[in-house]
């Protein structure tokens, strides 16, 4: 998919459809493990060198994860599109997740879920989800169980990746100073030898239930007092996605 403009650079993304939603208890951090480790050396590139390969193209690449969608993006010179498209490709079809990269990537992932668990905001977030959707893997911690973290293996990290990372499940957007017909050949070239079906189940298909309920966490060390109020909202394809988004802005944001 592209959208074309006058731009002087160019966006390529990749959209997979999975996250911690795909996850279970023992398994819990495998997603953002595997997020992590994505862009960490493949059999045609080492770490090192993927990373001077967009510093070369001046490029900029983010990555994110959330419960049900991870993203990796890479932003660069209309130029590089070409580039940027092979770099991903390679990175989604071809990562080895190296051992020590993967000690190294679960050491990070505790430094996170320790600074979450400081974060008032992530907290009440997450305790939010936890209550809505307590009897289903949505409701867990979207980077994983921090006392689960050190027990993932290479074996379950690549059991989640075969189950998830198929062709079926990625979208490739190009936007900006793009032609379309040019970016299908190279996102063909690239992204080619991706099996377009997964291997192995994939985890909590299954519709979770929202749960209308009130939960208290009580912390007498906190300075202040935190409240999350959610809503079943609807989704994407219901007919009234956009008339919620419309009240979401009407009751906007509002920062002491």
């Amino acid at each position: 998919m592209t959208e074309k403009s006058a731009s002087q650079t160019a966006s390529v993304g990749v959209y997979v459809k999975a996250g911690s939603r795909q996850d279970t208890i023992e398994t819990s951090g495998a997603a953002n493990i595997v997020h992590k480790m994505i862009l960490r050396g493949s059999t045609g590139a080492s770490k090192a060198e993927m990373a001077q390969e967009i510093e070369n193209m001046g490029a900029r690449v983010t990555s994110d994860i959330d419960r049900e969608i991870t993203n990796f993006n890479v932003t660069c010179f209309k130029g590089d599109v070409s580039r940027a498209v092979s770099v991903l490709g390679d990175a989604l079809a071809n990562a080895t997740f190296d051992s020590a990269e993967l000690e190294l990537a679960k050491q990070e992932q505790t430094s996170e879920l320790e600074s979450m668990n400081k974060n008032l905001e992530e907290t009440t977030h997450e305790a939010c989800h936890f209550n809505a959707f307590r009897d289903h893997q949505l409701g867990q911690p979207k980077r994983g169980d921090i006392d689960n973290v050190q027990n993932l293996t290479s074996e379950v990290i690549n059991a989640y990746r075969s189950a998830n990372y198929s062709g079926s499940n990625m979208v490739v957007v190009g936007t900006g100073a793009v032609d379309h017909d040019a970016f299908v050949d190279m996102v063909k070239e690239s992204f080619g030898s991706i099996a377009q079906e997964g291997t192995g189940v994939r985890a909590n298909e299954d519709k979770c239930v929202y749960t209308p309920a009130l939960l208290m966490m009580r912390d007498d060390e906190m300075y202040n007092a935190n409240v999350g109020v959610y809503y079943d909202a609807p989704s994407v394809n219901h007919e009234d996605y956009y008339s919620f988004q419309l009240l979401k802005h009407m009751i906007g944001d509002y920062d002491i």
